[in-house]
């Protein structure tokens, strides 16, 4: 018996030391001014409302930094991830996308200006969808009506239908897709809009409804256009 609870208190104690090993904010901003950020408030505040907003995590915001900080790039370049990180989470844009694509790159060894490149198209992109969407009152809190179905829109619900669809448009015009073809390009971001067990299906049935082919489409040429430059 005395043995039992030894362990559990082991167990316990583990557990406490977990929880209390958690990332806070403030050690993410204590990385971000040891990393040497010009602009240090700025992404502060920044960050600050990613994390109320609930868009980023301490966690992923500290793993994202100390991985910088490994990076032999000149300074402005690790600072420009973060930046633009940082201005999507204050345009209240949804950044997953955005930060798996920095750990993609990051991993791959690509050039920080290649990333910071990246990063800012596909900000752009999520931009566009989101404003797209939100024209046809696609907005967290409000309520869709879809035949007999009520739903009232989650943050969760509408910044997920946002990255999905960007990445959708993404992937479509990076992977070669036809610029011309705007029902294919509608049938590319509902079918990943409809993989995504976060949507909920009446969600993802309002947006094909509401949404049309040719304005995925002018999305899609806006990537290719400036993929161009």
């Amino acid at each position: 018996m005395k043995r039992f609870i030894t362990i559990a208190a082991l167990v316990f104690g583990l557990v406490v030391g977990v929880v209390i090993a958690q990332p806070t904010p403030e050690d993410v901003y204590k990385c971000f001014a040891e990393l040497g950020v010009s602009d240090l408030q700025a992404l502060q505040t920044a960050f600050a409302k990613g994390f109320a907003d609930k868009r980023i995590t301490p966690e992923v915001a500290l793993r994202l930094c100390q991985r910088l900080k490994q990076t032999a790039a000149p300074i402005s370049l690790r600072e420009g991830v973060l930046q633009i990180i940082g201005r999507a989470l204050v345009e209240e844009l949804p950044v997953t996308m955005l930060v798996d694509k920095a750990f993609e790159g990051l991993t791959k060894g690509v050039p920080l200006d290649v990333i910071n490149d990246d990063l800012l198209e596909r900000k752009m992109t999520l931009g566009e969808v989101k404003t797209l969407l939100a024209s046809k009152g696609i907005t967290i809190g409000l309520t869709i009506r879809f035949g007999t179905i009520t739903l009232q829109l989650s943050q969760d619900a509408v910044d997920t239908a946002i990255t999905e669809a960007a990445g959708a448009l993404e992937d479509y015009v990076r992977g070669g897709g036809k610029l011309d073809d705007a029902n294919a390009i509608k049938s590319a971001v509902q079918l990943r809009l409809s993989r995504n067990p976060l949507i909920p299906q009446t969600l993802t049935s309002y947006i094909d409804q509401v949404v049309s082919a040719p304005e995925w489409a002018q999305i899609a040429q806006n990537i290719a256009k400036r993929l161009k430059k």
